[in-house]
C-alpha cells in the first residue's frame, strides 16, 4: 500500500486556524486527560514562554480524503489537540488585542464552506461516551459562564478548582485552565505576549496521510500510527482493533450496530474488571489452537493486523464480536462457578490463584465451544481441571510450562483430551521450597481431602516474626518454618492479626506451641501433595 504522506513542523496558528474541520473519529477513545496532564502542559508552556524558547508539543496524525478534503480525521494526538482547543477558548477571554482576539475566535469556529452555517473547527464523534455534547457545551461558554462556574467550583481557601463540582472531563479541564490563566493574567497584567508566544512559538508536527476515500486515508494513517506507537507496549491495541472492526462495519453500512455491540462488549469487560487487550489475548490462543500453532507468541497488534489468518481478514465483524462475547461468557461462568461450594470450584480456584495465565489460556480454549451451559459437563470439566492443576503445579510458576500449554491448546482444538501428569518419583523434599506458588500449594493441599471448595477463602500464616517472644524455638526453627507449607492455613474465616497461640484456637487447632506439632503439620500437608502428584488415588 503506497503512502501519500506529508509532514512539516508548524506553529499552532497554522495548525489550528484553518477552514477545514478536525474530526475525532467514532472509534477513538473518549477524552481522558486528567489534572496532571493539563498542569504539566500549562507549566511547560509558561516555562518556555518565560525563557523565550520555542516549544514543541509533539505530533498528530491526520487522515485526509480526496473525496472530502474539508474533514480531517485525527488518528493520533486527539487528546492533546482537544486540550489545545480548550486552552484557546480560555485564552480568547483574556485579550482585547484585535488581531489575537480574531485569531483565537477563528480557531474556535467559523462559517462552514459546506453548510454555510457556523461550526466549531473541531468535532468529536466518539461513540463510547457523551463527548460530543460535553465538548460543545464548554466551547459555548461565555465570560460570565466561566465566572459563574469558577465561583461555584473553586475552593474558598485555596482557590483551586474542586473537580467533584464539575460534571465532566471537559468542564474540569477548561476550568483548570481558566483558573491558571486568570492567575497568570493578574501577574502579567496582560496575556497578549503569552498569546503571541502560544500561537507563533509553539509547534506541532502534523503527519498527514491522504487517500481517495476516508477509509483509505484512515487505513494509511493507522499504519503510521501503529509504527510510531509500537514500542512493545499494547496500550493502544484495543483502539487499533476497534478501528479495524469499525471499518468492516462501515463497509456494510452497519456502523450503528457495531457501536452498540462494542459498547456492550466494553461494558462487560469493565464489569469483569478485565482489560479489552486481555480478551483479545485469549482470542489469540483460540485462533492458534485452530491453526495448530505451537511456536512463540508474537506481539498482540502484529497478530491481529498483519497475519493472513487474522479474524480481521477472514471473518465478518459480527463473527469477531460474537467470538469476543463468547470469551466474556466464559469468564463470567468461571467467576460464578469459582464462588460456589462445589467440587468444580476447587479446581477453578486453583487455576485462578496460579501465578501466570498459561493454565487459564488452556481452560478458555477448552470452554470455547462448550460455554452453552447445557453442554458443560461439570464432572468432565472437573476431571480436566484436575489434570491441568497437576501439570501446572508440578512444573511450578515459571514460564517453562508455556510451550506445553501451546501443545495442549492444539490438542484440545482437535477435540483430543490432555494427558495426565503423574510423577511417581516425586518426594516431600520437592515442596521444601515453594516459590511464588506457596499459597496455591497451600490451597491445593487443603482441598485434596475436601469434597468441595470454600465459597470464599482466606490464606493466613500461623506463625509470624512477632511470635518469637511466645515460641520457645530456635532462630533457625522460626526462620525455616515461616515460609514452609505447614505455616499456611486455608479457611473460610476472616484473617486476624493475633498471636500464634490465639490463632491456633481461632482456627480450631487447639494445640500447644511445641515445634513438633508444627513440623508434623508441614509433613502431613507435603504427604498429601506427594500422593496427589504420584496419582496414588487415581
Amino acid at each position: 500500500m503506497a503512502l501519500s504522506l506529508t509532514a512539516e513542523q508548524k506553529k499552532l496558528l497554522q495548525i489550528l486556524k484553518i477552514d477545514e474541520q478536525y474530526i475525532i473519529p467514532e472509534y477513538q477513545r473518549p477524552y481522558s486527560w486528567e489534572y496532571e496532564h493539563c498542569l504539566q502542559l500549562y507549566n511547560d508552556l509558561v516555562e518556555a514562554y518565560k525563557s523565550k524558547e520555542d516549544y514543541f508539543i509533539g505530533n498528530i496524525i491526520i487522515a485526509k480524503s480526496e473525496n472530502n478534503e474539508y474533514e480531517l480525521d485525527i488518528v493520533d494526538g486527539q487528546q492533546r489537540l482537544t486540550t489545545l482547543f480548550l486552552m484557546v477558548k480560555v485564552l480568547s477571554l483574556f485579550t482585547e488585542h484585535k488581531v489575537y482576539k480574531e485569531d483565537l475566535k477563528a480557531i474556535i469556529g467559523g462559517i462552514s464552506r459546506i453548510t454555510g452555517e457556523y461550526e466549531y473547527r473541531i468535532k468529536t464523534e466518539v461513540f463510547e461516551s457523551d463527548d460530543k455534547n460535553d465538548f460543545f457545551n464548554v466551547l459555548k461558554f461565555e465570560k460570565n459562564d466561566f465566572e459563574e462556574k469558577y465561583e461555584e467550583c473553586k475552593n474558598k481557601k485555596t482557590y483551586e478548582i474542586e473537580e467533584k463540582k464539575c460534571s465532566n472531563r471537559f468542564e474540569k479541564n477548561i476550568m483548570f485552565f481558566y483558573s491558571w490563566f486568570k492567575y497568570l493574567n493578574q501577574k502579567e497584567e496582560s496575556l497578549d505576549n503569552f498569546i503571541k508566544f502560544f500561537l507563533e512559538k509553539v509547534y506541532l508536527l502534523p503527519i498527514e496521510l491522504r487517500g481517495k476515500t476516508r477509509d483509505d486515508a484512515n487505513e494509511k494513517a493507522l499504519v503510521i500510527f501503529e509504527t510510531i506507537n509500537d514500542r512493545g507496549k499494547d496500550l493502544e491495541d484495543a483502539d487499533i482493533f476497534k478501528a479495524k472492526l469499525y471499518k468492516r462495519a462501515r463497509q456494510v453500512e452497519e456502523e450503528d450496530i457495531f457501536i452498540n455491540l462494542w459498547k456492550d462488549f466494553k461494558s462487560s469487560c469493565e464489569d469483569l474488571k478485565v482489560d479489552i487487550d486481555d480478551i483479545f489475548r485469549y482470542y489469540t490462543h483460540i485462533i492458534r489452537g485452530e491453526r495448530g500453532i505451537t511456536s512463540s507468541e508474537i506481539n498482540l497488534r502484529e497478530f491481529f493486523t498483519t497475519n493472513e489468518y487474522s479474524p480481521f481478514h477472514l471473518k465478518k465483524y459480527k463473527e469477531v464480536m460474537n467470538d469476543l462475547n463468547i470469551i466474556i461468557s466464559i469468564l463470567e461462568y468461571i467467576n460464578q462457578e469459582k464462588q460456589k461450594a462445589t467440587r468444580l470450584a476447587k479446581w477453578l480456584q486453583l487455576i485462578e490463584i496460579y501465578t501466570n495465565q498459561y493454565p487459564k489460556n488452556v481452560l478458555i480454549v477448552y470452554l470455547f465451544d462448550k460455554i452453552d451451559k447445557d453442554f458443560i459437563d461439570e464432572d468432565s470439566l472437573s476431571d480436566f481441571l484436575k489434570k491441568l492443576v497437576r501439570f501446572s503445579y508440578y512444573h511450578g510458576s515459571t514460564t517453562k510450562i508455556k510451550f506445553e500449554t501451546y501443545n495442549m491448546i492444539v490438542q484440545i482444538s482437535k477435540g483430543n483430551d490432555i494427558q495426565d501428569y503423574y510423577k511417581g518419583s516425586i518426594t516431600e523434599e520437592y515442596f521444601d521450597y515453594l516459590g511464588n506458588l506457596k499459597k496455591g500449594y497451600a490451597l491445593l493441599a487443603t482441598y485434596l481431602d475436601k469434597n468441595q471448595a470454600y465459597a470464599s477463602y482466606n490464606i493466613d500464616k500461623l506463625v509470624s516474626l512477632k511470635d518469637n517472644k511466645i515460641l520457645k524455638w530456635t532462630d533457625e526453627q522460626i526462620e525455616n518454618y515461616l515460609n514452609s507449607l505447614g505455616n499456611f492455613i486455608v479457611s473460610d474465616k476472616p484473617k486476624r492479626n493475633i498471636s500464634v497461640d490465639k490463632k491456633l484456637e481461632y482456627y480450631g487447632l487447639n494445640q500447644d506451641l511445641e515445634y513438633e506439632f508444627f513440623e508434623s503439620r508441614d509433613k502431613k500437608l507435603k504427604e498429601k501433595l506427594v500422593s496427589f502428584f504420584r496419582g496414588d488415588n487415581k
